[in-house]
């Protein structure tokens, strides 16, 4: 009985994300219009995501998956603690939301959200 409660909570701790996402918001193009009513889209989609490191290990890259199915990479090296504010472009303008699925720590051990 106590190893299965013990094995449920290394499951559990296992499961839990080691980013905490602050937030994240997708932008569009900002449209210009001209005075002969045609507009242009100036700039491009982008995600804006702000997230820490929530373990006491440096990350090396997070995968944001976008409610699209696409996946948005940031690399670099996120020391824990620290806040992360980030733009990263998008090939689409059409997402709303996004997620933390895989995390690679500078280690080369990962976490997945799967």
């Amino acid at each position: 009985m106590l190893t299965s409660m013990i094995l449920s909570s290394l499951i559990g701790l296992a499961s839990v994300a080691p980013v905490e996402l602050a937030s994240c918001e997708p932008s569009k193009p900002i449209t210009v219009s001209s005075n002969n009513d045609d507009s242009t889209a100036v700039g491009a989609s982008a995600l804006h995501v702000r997230f820490s490191d929530a373990t006491t290990k440096p990350i090396s890259r997070v995968i944001f998956t976008l409610d699209d199915g696409a996946t948005v990479n940031d690399v670099g090296t996120f020391s824990p603690g620290v806040v992360i504010d980030h733009n990263r472009r998008l090939a689409t303008t059409e997402v709303t939301s996004c997620s933390v699925s895989a995390v690679t720590f500078a280690d080369g051990t990962a976490w997945d959200a799967k």
